[in-house]
């Protein structure tokens, strides 16, 4: 008789990933080292209209597949709602993982119980403060890119 080892962890990082940077790289690397199989769900330009009142830099299929060309990431799925749920109907996972920004949050809180309604698990990872899609946003529209380039 074989013995077989527990069953693959599956892993998933939802997000925009709009001005791919390295915030985003290190939460997807840590979540990678976290489970056996990394799932990520690039959030679609309507669900980032919904959620952030604007639309991302980066149209969603560029997205889709900046995300796909990292070598830690097993498959990219187009995210279609803030309600993970939804997402994890589409694609079951074991894990969510988040930036550690969320724990402790109404957000955050909600989202654990709407995980554990599925059986599974939220774990929050370090998130990276020195650059973030908001900080990059902001600095394109100060016009700082001109400063740089000149």
């Amino acid at each position: 008789m074989h013995e077989q080892g527990p069953p693959p962890v599956v892993g998933y990082v939802p997000g925009g990933f709009d001005m791919l940077h390295i915030g985003h790289l290190n939460v997807l690397r840590a979540a990678r080292e976290r489970c056996d199989r990394l799932v990520v769900g690039v959030a679609v330009d309507a669900a980032l209209v919904a959620m952030k009142g604007r639309p991302p830099v980066v149209p969603h299929h560029e997205r889709m597949d900046l995300v796909a060309s990292l070598r830690f990431v097993d498959v990219v799925v187009p995210d279609l709602a803030q309600d993970k749920r939804v997402a994890w109907r589409a694609h079951p996972f074991d894990v969510l993982f988040k930036g550690d920004d969320w724990a402790g949050t109404p957000k955050g809180d909600r989202l654990e119980r709407e995980m554990a309604e599925v059986g599974a698990r939220v774990v929050y990872l370090p998130y990276t403060p020195s650059t973030s899609s908001t900080m990059l946003r902001q600095f394109l529209v100060a016009g700082g890119a001109r400063e740089v380039v000149a």
